[in-house]
Parts: structure tokens; C-alpha cells; sequence
């Protein structure tokens, strides 16, 4: 599939990295205004790519089957647009949008021109998740009951989000695609500003029917941690993306003996082991990029299309308000 990156930043070019390396794509140019950035690109990119900072050059052209954008988020909407105006399919980085409207103004694109928008929630795409989500689904977890996460690290500073819409996104995508599409009934999110500009430590509450999720996004850590605990009714699985043995999956819980008041219920521990698949390393980016050109090759609807991932704006907006006012009431 003969395609256009627009971005060259710090993701970008792992982009271009997958791009150049998968047999599924024909990797045709790069565009980047910034000129430091369009250096690098014709530095570390093969000579066959094409390296300018006009876009829009290639909407018209018949070769070009789709676009990946990889700009910061405020500028992906108009990129989007015209792309798929142009008849051209869209892998767009996460989030979708800055906005529930705007994403839902992208997803209206996509259907009035009948091409497929895919957005890069990678986390869908990643073999660990998606153990988890086949453990869900076929009744091992038991009922969802608790998400408990940490994305932490120094830096990068990033001056167009906050850390919540940089690292707790991956998060509520993943708990969107585990329960099914359930959206939350409550949520709070607070955080720190300490420099100015976004918040970089963020907190973020959110209560569905039947389980609670807490996500916290930090900017501010010595160490990297990328933990996540989820617990079902029957087992709890842990996935730790810094250790070697990255998930663990614990069948234990606690079983209760009701009766005819609160008072008088019954409880106990049941532990009945450990256990630690074994699952083979895939490359979640390369998945994603892969995922989305077999969508357009098959014309079926992308796992992290306009839906779900409209979905996961509304929540992120929801927070995003929630930090707004929190910031107005100090």
C-alpha cells in the first residue's frame, strides 16, 4: 500500500521505522515542516522516500493510497480532513482529536467518503493485552471488578498535552476495548502544574457499572513503571511491561458465604496459585500499521476506528474538564 507520513517527531519516526522495515507498505514520502526534523528524516531514511514539507502535493496523487499523521494532536484535524476528502484512508496518532466534535466531524469524513480512519490506540495491538482481553472474554477473569495503573517516568515534557492525555489515553482505550465498549457514570481526575503549562502528575477515578478504574499518568518519576492490575472476580492478572516475566495471571480472590444480614456474612481467601504464560514478543506498532493496511485491503471497519475511539474522547474530555476546574478552584 503506497502511503505519505506526515511528522517526523519522536514517534514519527519510529513510524517511519516500521514503515521502511514492513513488506505491506510502499513508503512513497515524509513531510515535515520543521527543518531540523526534515534533516534527520533525509539522514536516517532510505533515499527511495521522498522528504519535503508540502503535503498536500499528494492528495491528488492517484499512487498514494493513504496518510500516516503523526503531528502533534492540534494539527492532525485538518491533515485528516483533507486527506480523506481527497479519497484517502487515514492512520492517525492518538487521540483521535482535541475534542469529542472534532472526532466526531472525522468520523463523518470517514463515512461520507468511505474510506477507513484508524487510529493508533497501539496498546489494542499489543500480544499482552490481547492475552488479557481472550482471558476476559472467555470467562476466566470472572466479572471486571477493579483497573488499577501506573505510566510513570521523567520527561518528556510534552507542551502541546498534559500527562493524562499523553498516558492515561493508552489506559482508556484498553479498558474500553476489555469491557465491551462500557463507558464510565462518574469520574474525577486531579493533577500537578508545577512548572506552568500542563499538568505533568495526573490522577484519574472513574466508576462503571459493575468496576472501578484508576489511572495514574506521571512526568515526575525517577523510575519508568508501566503497571497494570486487573481484577476480576475469579482471577487477577498483572502486567508489568519493565520485567521480564511481564504478565502474571493469580487465581485467587475471596469467597463469600452470604446470609440473611450484612452482619453476619462470611469471608475467605482463596489462593490457588500462579501462573505465568508464555507469550511470544510481537511488535505493537508494526501490528497497528499492519492492522489498519489490512482493513483497507479487506474494506472492514478498523479495531480502533472512529467508534471506540470516539468513545475514549469523551472520557478524556470529561477529564480534561474535570482538571479545568479543579485548576480554577485553587
Amino acid at each position: 500500500m503506497t502511503v505519505v507520513q506526515v511528522g517526523y517527531g519522536y514517534w514519527g519516526a519510529n513510524i517511519s521505522k516500521k514503515l521502511v522495515a514492513s513488506s505491506k507498505f510502499d513508503f512513497k514520502a515524509l513531510c515535515e515542516i520543521l527543518p531540523d526534523r526534515a534533516a534527520k528524516a533525509r539522514r536516517e531514511l532510505p533515499d527511495r522516500v521522498d522528504v519535503n514539507d508540502n503535503y498536500k502535493q499528494y492528495l491528488d496523487d492517484p499512487e498514494v493510497e493513504a496518510f500516516i499523521i503523526a503531528t502533534q494532536t492540534v494539527n492532525t484535524f485538518d491533515i485528516g480532513m483533507n486527506a480523506m476528502a481527497a479519497g484517502k484512508h487515514v492512520f492517525m496518532e492518538k487521540p483521535l482529536a482535541t475534542t469529542v466534535e472534532r472526532s466526531l466531524k472525522l468520523k463523518a469524513q470517514a463515512e461520507k467518503y468511505g474510506v477507513i480512519l484508524h487510529c493508533d490506540h497501539i496498546m489494542l495491538y499489543n500480544p499482552y493485552y490481547r492475552y488479557i482481553k481472550a482471558l476476559y472474554d472467555s470467562g476466566e477473569l470472572g466479572e471486571l471488578l477493579y483497573f488499577d495503573v501506573d505510566k510513570l517516568n521523567l520527561g518528556p515534557i510534552r507542551k502541546d498535552v498534559d500527562a493524562l492525555m499523553d498516558l492515561a489515553v493508552h489506559d482508556v482505550a484498553v479498558i474500553d476495548w476489555i469491557s465491551g465498549g462500557k463507558e464510565p457514570v462518574r469520574l474525577s481526575a486531579t493533577g500537578q502544574v508545577p512548572f506552568g503549562g500542563h499538568e505533568t502528575h495526573t490522577y484519574l477515578t472513574m466508576q462503571y457499572d459493575g468496576f472501578v478504574a484508576q489511572l495514574k499518568s506521571s512526568w515526575m518519576s525517577p523510575l519508568k513503571v508501566r503497571r497494570t492490575v486487573i481484577g476480576g472476580s475469579r482471577k487477577t492478572v498483572i502486567f508489568d511491561d519493565m520485567v521480564q516475566d511481564r504478565i502474571k495471571v493469580y487465581d485467587c480472590g475471596i469467597n463469600v458465604t452470604p446470609a440473611d444480614r450484612f452482619e453476619d456474612y462470611q469471608y475467605c481467601n482463596r489462593r490457588d496459585g500462579v501462573y505465568i504464560p508464555n507469550i511470544e514478543f510481537e511488535d505493537s506498532l508494526q501490528n497497528s500499521l499492519e492492522f489498519f493496511e489490512n482493513c483497507v485491503r479487506t474494506g472492514t471497519q478498523s479495531l480502533s476506528g472512529p467508534d471506540p475511539s470516539i468513545r475514549v474522547m469523551k472520557v478524556l474530555e470529561w477529564a480534561e474538564k474535570d482538571l479545568e476546574e479543579g485548576r480554577k478552584a485553587k
